[in-house]
């Protein structure tokens, strides 16, 4: 009983890591690595979890933003290094003002409080907007900056794998809803969503 009681403190501080995440880790480290497996392992055990958690309305980061972007930033995004933009979790509902899905870029314009706000649903997305904003994946993390690289373009392809489908059919009038990343370097920059998330409200 004494040795059991004695571990516990032990056992509490252990962090629990979900076990495919933890083999992307270590084949992150071996040099072994997949971006595409290892942004499968990540999305649903850390990746989804930590957006849902981070995400703050589009509205009150908007009046945030306007008043003071490093302020702004400082309590409700990140930066992935020096010089870098502030990355935001956001979301947001709107309607639909114009539709680009045939286009390489393709995107969604959407009115959210009477500011546009572009949602990006490609195939061609440029940018790592969602990885800058996940803390766990840092550069000091990966073998080398290739790796890391090619993590930023499977997240991005991974979040379009569901948001492009998503839409598809959407037509100006109509009122969506969605989760995303967005990047600023100045409070006037547009606001740019990489979504991870978008539906039809009232489809």
């Amino acid at each position: 009983m004494l040795v059991l009681v004695a571990l516990l403190p032990v056992v509490s501080a252990c962090k629990v890591i979900p076990i495919a995440a933890d083999r992307a880790a270590r084949e992150r480290q071996a040099g072994s690595f997949d971006a595409t497996r290892y942004v499968d392992a990540v999305w649903d055990a850390q990746a989804a979890p930590y957006w849902d958690k981070q995400a703050k309305p589009l509205s009150a980061l908007s009046k945030s933003i306007d008043l003071n972007l490093d302020a702004a930033g400082a309590a409700d995004g990140r930066k992935a290094g020096d010089g870098s933009p502030w990355t935001f979790v956001t979301q947001g509902e709107g309607q639909v003002t114009a539709v680009k899905t045939n286009a390489r870029a393709g995107a969604v314009t959407v009115t959210v409080d009477g500011k546009p706000v572009e949602v990006l649903v490609g195939p061609v997305v440029s940018g790592s907007a969602l990885r800058d904003s996940l803390p766990f994946v840092t550069f000091n993390d990966f073998s080398n900056q290739i790796a890391f690289a090619e993590v930023g373009g499977a997240l991005t392809k991974r979040a379009l794998r569901d948001a492009r489908p998503a839409a598809e059919g959407l037509k100006p009038g109509d009122r969506v809803r969605f989760q995303g990343v967005f990047q600023l370097g100045k409070a006037d920059d547009p606001v740019v969503v990489t979504p991870v998330r978008l539906e039809r409200v009232g489809a």
